[in-house]
This record gives C-alpha cells, sequence and structure tokens, in this order.
C-alpha cells in the first residue's frame, strides 16, 4: 500500500518511579524500567508500544528487550505495514519468549497502520464502547498505614473495584483486607484478591472463606496457585465460592484452550504486554466459545504503554473486569493524548 512502507523505528528505555512500592508475592519493585519503541511510515504516520519490566517476567532484562526490538526494528524497515500478520507472527515466531517485546513491536505496528488509514486503534476493534470501569491495585505493604492510605485515596477517587495483593500469608492478608475495609467506611469496594501464585489450594480457600464470612464482596480470586498448575487449579475452581482468574498462565492461545479444556478457571485474564493485540484477541475468542469471563490486565506501562490495552477494551467490549491501572500508579509522566483518565474511569478523548 503507498506510504504504508516503515520508514523508521526508534527504541527509549527510560525509568519511571512509583507512588507507592509495588508489592506481590513475587517480588517488590519503587519504578519501572520501561522501553518504549517507535515505528514511522513513509506517509508519516507513527505508532507507539511500550515494554514494560514486570515481575512476573523478572528474567527478561530491559536491556535484553531494547536489543530486540532494535531487531525487530532493523528487519521492519521496508516491510509494508498493512501486511499486519505475516510481521506479527514472525516477531511471535522469533521472539515469543520475550512477549514484552514482542508485543512493544506489534502494538507500534498496528497504531502507526491504523491511523494511516484514519482510525483509532478502538474503531479498528470494533468501536464498541465510549467508557470502561477500572479497578486500582493495592499492594502487600507490610506497612498498614500505606493500605489504609491507598484505600482512602481511592475510595475518594470514586474507584468501586479494588484489587489486593494478598501475598502467601492468608491470616496477615485478611487483616488488609479488614483494614482496608474500615478505611473506606460505607463505601465497601468490591474486591478483586490477587494472589500472583503465592497461595496454596487450602489457604486460598480459607482465605476466600473468612472473606465471605465477614460480608466482603469477593468478585474474583486470580492466581492463586503456579502458572503451571493447571490440575491444581481446576479442582480448585471446582471448590471455590467465588470465579477463580487465570493469569499468569496464559500467555497464549493455547494456553488458554488448556484452561477451557480442564476448567482450570472461570476468567482468563489477558494482558497486551504478554500476548499482543491480535493473539489477545485469538484468547478472546477462545474463552468466550468456552462460556468464560474476560478480564483486561496491565504491567507496568504509563498511559502512553497502556493506550493499546485501553482501546482494546473499548474496541471490543468484551471484558467484565477491568484491571487498567498502572498508569495511576505512575509518579510523574506524561498522560496519553488517545485516551482518558478520570478516576476509574477510561474513555476516548
Amino acid at each position: 500500500m503507498l506510504g504504508a512502507e516503515v520508514r523508521s523505528y526508534s527504541v527509549r528505555v527510560f525509568r519511571a518511579p512509583l507512588k507507592r512500592p509495588f508489592v506481590t508475592a513475587l517480588g517488590r519493585k519503587t519504578e519501572t524500567c520501561n522501553i518504549g519503541f517507535t515505528l514511522t511510515l513513509r506517509c508519516g504516520a507513527r505508532g507507539y508500544g511500550e515494554a514494560s519490566a514486570s515481575l512476573a517476567l523478572a528474567h527478561l532484562e530491559p536491556a535484553r528487550l531494547a536489543r530486540t526490538l532494535a531487531g525487530l526494528g532493523r528487519a521492519a524497515v521496508g516491510q509494508d505495514a498493512s501486511c499486519l500478520r505475516p510481521l506479527v507472527e514472525r516477531a511471535w515466531k522469533k521472539h515469543g519468549d520475550q512477549g514484552p517485546a514482542a508485543s512493544a513491536f506489534e502494538c507500534a505496528l498496528l497504531d502507526a497502520w491504523t491511523r494511516s488509514r484514519g482510525l483509532s486503534l478502538a474503531a479498528w476493534f470494533g468501536g464498541r464502547l465510549k467508557s470502561v470501569e477500572s479497578d486500582i491495585t493495592i499492594s502487600d505493604w507490610a506497612d498498614t498505614e500505606l493500605s489504609r492510605e491507598a484505600a482512602r485515596e481511592a475510595a475518594r477517587e470514586g474507584f468501586r473495584v479494588l484489587k489486593v495483593k494478598v501475598g502467601r500469608c492468608p491470616e496477615r492478608a485478611l487483616e488488609r483486607l479488614r483494614l482496608i475495609s474500615r478505611a473506606v467506611g460505607r463505601a465497601r469496594p468490591s474486591l478483586v484478591l490477587d494472589g500472583n501464585q503465592g497461595l496454596s489450594a487450602e489457604s486460598a480457600l480459607r482465605l476466600v472463606g473468612s472473606c465471605l464470612k465477614e460480608r466482603m464482596k469477593v468478585l474474583l480470586l486470580e492466581q492463586p496457585l503456579p502458572k503451571d498448575d493447571f490440575k491444581g487449579m481446576a479442582a480448585l475452581a471446582r471448590r471455590s465460592p467465588v470465579p477463580l482468574a487465570a493469569d499468569e498462565m496464559v500467555h497464549s492461545p493455547q494456553d488458554a484452550v488448556k484452561v477451557v479444556e480442564i476448567g482450570a478457571a472461570s476468567v482468563i485474564n489477558i494482558k497486551v504486554a504478554k500476548s499482543g493485540l491480535l493473539r489477545s484477541l485469538d484468547i478472546a475468542a477462545v474463552a468466550r466459545a468456552g462460556g468464560l469471563g474476560l478480564m483486561i490486565g496491565c504491567m507496568a506501562e504509563t498511559s502512553r504503554g497502556l493506550m493499546p490495552s485501553v482501546h482494546l477494551a473499548l474496541g471490543t467490549g468484551f471484558f467484565s473486569y477491568v484491571d487498567l491501572d498502572s498508569d495511576h500508579l505512575l509518579c510523574r509522566h506524561a498522560a496519553s493524548a488517545d485516551w482518558l483518565r478520570q478516576g476509574p474511569m477510561l474513555s476516548l478523548p
């Protein structure tokens, strides 16, 4: 297509500090180191993707992701961006072990191509919704004052769903959940309990049971068991009084098929940063065909890096649970011009 050839690319490694430490069962960090990737087409259209550092993928060092993106950029120069799927599939085939890099390349490519056609990503995905409502994450802090402060701030800003990192100790998690509930008072938020692979089946059931006994509104229990324990998740799903969500165990459509086949979860959490855009659509198709619900999550993207995920949620309207809050957890960064945040509400400008 005339003007759709990739003219140039750029790679930028940068750090962004967090408002508060991000703590899960997998580790702790006070800043994120991300890689911004830009593709420019001959027509002048420019697309952006961002590879985000993650505690769940700690082996993927920023320097390695940056080198991979530079290689993908060099290989793309001169290629026709309208040949989307072959270019994307080639990136995933060669660098599927580096999901954030392959995803950043794919996001930049699709962003540039849709802009060249006068479309937003949300419109390309179907333009279903005008806005979605996100939760906000509360980390597994040892300092109870941080949990109290974050819960009160979330209530002031209008967040109705709190995603609470529960760590490895259900008793300590229950105490934090009680503190959070007291801190927000009458608001009584809905809760997503995120185990980040740190619980056993029995400790997960004990925690959920205690929460329900105290009349907390638990929406989901997310990835309590190790990511490779499909059978354990299936057994837990049969016993759990609340829906179970699979996160770290689903990176590909093939993983989603396995979850559906053995009943390892009731909900799949799709993250563009680990699966890319086209594979996310494939995962969603598998989940929907299998009768599973969908959640959309993020890693530690800035507002600009989160844009493809926001547009995917708005464009498809597939997601009953929205966890797109990474930009709100950062201290200082420029807001994206391609979507708006008003507290928990995310919309197009």
